[in-house]
């Protein structure tokens, strides 16, 4: 019973903590049959939940044992169908344990069940695959060889990029692989045993990095960010790729690392010096607290003076419904900021428990808030109809909540606009001098791609 409310209330809480989910071949989950799930894992606990949430399907958690400790956990992670699976560097003594796990996933497939498994057995933030355990492979594999071959298991492969997983308000990709048929895979290749398991794992390798974008070290990843920032919405005009078209952009991003690491095998101090200057050129705009698109913006002669006015209608009128909105909702939402951002210390915990805080301390408050309302409604008898009203007062606070959060940071861009506005006129030629340095680095770009060849075949 709390497994499904759980995914009811998570579903709801992603609508407000992402901006946008994007899901690529969903359709490609097999709606029925045993299925093992597997994923990258940069985010923690809210990968888990961000899959079950998504899949039309109950879904079932393999988790580090390490979190059964204590008698609480014991009893209410099996409810949220979680199974521990134990790892030596956690407790080599526990590793025994793994017998009884294998055997209850052979079981849950066999009734066809479905699992989620993170091979990497670890989670960090980065936009890369680490090696694969076996541990996928050989529960698909076992579980056809323990029913004779019979239960047609299927290894779906997710891919899970996130723009900041830690971060409220933005955006999700996730890709979904061509499912794999363990059959198959096992009389194409007709082994058995541990061979035929790390064969498997290299396929969902595969399928895996299929649908990430995936990055060689942090130095390269960080090239490729900063190339995003500054130049991919030029490229995605230039190949008829829609704002909207978030496959587009995905498949863009991975042609933009494959140029990155072609540049880098055949011309590798040329990336120093291009990586080299887009940085220093990112660290003034910052300093000066700017952003690329307001040098962009004066890139192209743009009046600064054209959205002034608007900007200040803007604001006085969305300031009552600001104000209203964070009476509503500030003490629940700056709560669960507080608690991911100080009492977290592991990063790629913090996205996870703001957004499990924010749902419980929004329940709570907003429970508390309706109770009060609906009683005073009804005492006051402010309108002959108290039940209407208080229906569209409560439907007001996570509205004006999730406005207020986006006046927050329309009110920030435009103290931006204005301090660029300001900077026109007191440094005019530090604005001319970022202007040319930005032309210059795409002239950068548009030559290594005039010699890499159309980014679109790549």
């Amino acid at each position: 019973m709390l497994y499904p409310i759980l995914k009811i209330l998570f579903r709801l809480t992603f609508k407000v903590f992402f901006r946008k989910t994007f899901k690529h071949h969903a359709s490609r989950v097999p709606a029925h049959g045993p299925l093992l799930i597997c994923a990258n894992h940069p985010g923690a606990f809210l990968d888990p939940i961000v899959i079950a949430s998504l899949v039309n399907r109950k879904v079932f958690f393999l988790a580090k044992g390490s979190v059964f400790k204590g008698g609480f956990a014991k009893w209410f992670l099996p409810k949220l169908n979680v199974i521990p699976v134990y790892r030596a560097q956690d407790d080599p003594t526990q590793m025994h344990k793994n017998q009884e796990t294998f055997i209850r996933c052979f079981e849950h497939l066999g009734k066809g069940g479905t699992i989620l498994i993170f091979p990497e057995g670890i989670s960090i933030t980065e936009r890369k695959l680490r090696p694969l355990k076996t541990g996928a492979a050989r529960i698909a594999i076992g579980a056809e060889e323990k029913y004779g071959s019979k239960l047609n298991v299927h290894i779906q492969c997710v891919g899970l990029n996130y723009e900041d997983p830690h971060t409220f308000r933005r955006d999700v990709f996730v890709g979904f692989a061509e499912p794999i048929r363990v059959n198959d895979f096992i009389e194409e290749n007709k082994t058995q045993g541990f061979e035929a398991a790390e064969k498997l794992t290299e396929e969902i390798r595969i399928r895996l990095e299929e649908q990430m974008i995936v990055t060689s070290d942090p130095e390269t990843d960080l090239l490729v960010k900063n190339i995003e920032r500054l130049y991919k919405y030029d490229l995605m005009k230039q190949q008829h790729i829609d704002a909207k078209d978030k496959t587009g952009e995905f498949e863009l991003t991975k042609r933009i690392v494959k140029t990155v690491n072609y540049f880098r095998e055949k011309d590798p101090g040329r990336v120093i010096n291009i990586s080299g200057e887009i940085k220093q050129y990112f660290s003034r705009i910052d300093e000066l607290g700017l952003s690329d698109r307001m040098v962009k913006s004066d890139e192209k002669r743009k009046s600064i003076f054209s959205k002034a006015f608007a900007d200040l209608l803007l604001i006085i009128t969305g300031f009552p419904f600001y104000l209203y909105g964070i009476l509503h909702n500030y003490l629940p939402f700056i709560g669960a900021s507080w608690l991911s951002k100080n009492l977290i210390k592991q990063v790629e915990w913090r996205g996870a428990i703001g957004a499990a805080a924010g749902m419980v301390f929004f329940i709570i408050w907003y429970t508390t808030l309706g109770f009060f309302s609906w009683y005073y409604f009804h005492k006051w008898e402010i309108t002959s109809h108290p039940g209407w009203m208080f229906l569209l007062y409560f439907i007001s606070w996570p509205a004006t909540g999730l406005f207020a959060w986006l006046y927050y940071r329309t009110i920030y861009y435009i103290s931006k606009r204005w301090l660029m506005v300001s900077l026109f006129f007191r440094r005019t030629a530090i604005i001319s001098e970022l202007v040319l340095q930005r032309k210059k680095l795409i002239g950068e770009f548009e030559k290594a791609i005039e010699e890499r060849g159309p980014i679109s075949e790549l």
